[in-house]
């Protein structure tokens, strides 16, 4: 999981490099989830863009983290 406003390196450039990583090294495709604040449409489109498997919202009710993590 990661946030879309990450500091140093934003989640969707994160994401985006973690896809060319698999990509180059020929590994299958990690889940990636993002936890962000930013609630727009053009928000979730950037994310899922960029390679995001599953955007929510915050905040995230409990429940929902562990079935994502698998707790």
């Amino acid at each position: 999981m990661l946030d879309i406003t990450m500091p140093v390196m934003d989640g969707l450039t994160a994401t985006r490099e973690i896809r060319r990583h698999e990509r180059q090294l020929g590994l299958p495709p990690a889940t990636i989830v993002a936890l962000t604040g930013a609630s727009s449409v053009n928000a979730r489109e950037q994310a899922l863009l960029s390679g995001v498997d599953r955007f929510f919202t915050k905040p995230v009710p409990l429940s929902v983290v562990r079935a994502l993590v698998g707790g």
